[in-house]
Formats: structure tokens, C-alpha cells, sequence
């Protein structure tokens, strides 16, 4: 008896919540979700930090953008996409060639303390430095704090990695 009664009041204030906020009223403020971003709104965004987009790949589901940003003392091409699982934004930059006969001991030393920019060799050899943006209630001021400490850890490395 005590589970019928349980169930019907269950019930009942779920019907109760539903047509509370069915009248723009709710129980509790909502949590903010956070829309992820696609690979359109992920543009927009970057050409409203006022950056000058270059599209890499207009292919769509492989999207991929760059701004050509300067530190300190380099150019440093940054590249835009989203991982295809959507739930990361990938900045990469590519710092040259790898050359077998350079031991990079050093580099993933500064993986330590420039995380979460990490640097790795691609399969077709290219040394790259990259960070993983979580696609998660992503602001113009969030991406563009990743990207500046992005800029900013290519810059303080260059002579780990041969800029």
C-alpha cells in the first residue's frame, strides 16, 4: 500500500513540476548546459575576437581553420577544429618537420609545465604543439585565454623545440 501511495505522489508532483514550468514557472533555475559549439559557431566566434579566419578544410564534419597570430618573437599559425566526437576544440600549431636525429627529451619535459598545451610528433613526422578546449559553454573569453596561453607556451619553448 505504502509503494502505491509513494508512486501516485511521485506522480503526481512530477505532473505538478511539468505544468508549473509549462507556465514559466520552475521549481528549481535550470543548470546552464552549455551548447558545444559547431564548427560554424566555432567560426563566428573566432572572427568575433577579430581574428582574419583561413579555412584549412571546408569539408563538412572536418572543418578546420587557422589565424595567423604573432608572440613575442615568432608568426605562430594556429589551427581551429572540432574533434569528431564534437565534445573537444583542437588548437594546433605546427612547429616543422621532426628530425629523426633530435631526441626531444627536453620538449616533453615542458609538456609538465605548459599543460594543458602539450607537444607530439604526428605519424607523418611533423612536430606539433597542441590543446584540447573542453566543447562545453565555451565564451569568447575562455577560447581566447586558450589560445593566448597557447601562443604564449609556443613562444617561451622555442628553443626546446627549434624556433
Amino acid at each position: 500500500m505504502r509503494i502505491a501511495q509513494y508512486a501516485v505522489a511521485s506522480a503526481l508532483g512530477f505532473t505538478l513540476g511539468l505544468n508549473m514550468m509549462g507556465q514559466g514557472q520552475e521549481l528549481e533555475p535550470r543548470q546552464q548546459q552549455g551548447d558545444k559549439l559547431t564548427a560554424l559557431t566555432l567560426r563566428n566566434m573566432i572572427q568575433g575576437l577579430g581574428y582574419e579566419v583561413k579555412v584549412l578544410n571546408a569539408t563538412e564534419g572536418k572543418e578546420k581553420y587557422e589565424v595567423a597570430l604573432k608572440s613575442a618573437s615568432l608568426d605562430v599559425p594556429v589551427a581551429f577544429e572540432i574533434s569528431a566526437s564534437t565534445n573537444y576544440i583542437w588548437l594546433t600549431v605546427f612547429l616543422g618537420e621532426n628530425k629523426s636525429t633530435t631526441k626531444h627529451e627536453a620538449l616533453l619535459k615542458e609538456n609538465f609545465s605548459t599543460q594543458p598545451t602539450f607537444f607530439y610528433i604526428t605519424s607523418k613526422n611533423n612536430l606539433m604543439a597542441a590543446q584540447a578546449v573542453d566543447n562545453r559553454a565555451v565564451n569568447p573569453t575562455a577560447l581566447k585565454r586558450c589560445v593566448d596561453k597557447l601562443v604564449a607556451d609556443i613562444d617561451k619553448t622555442a628553443k626546446v623545440w627549434g624556433g
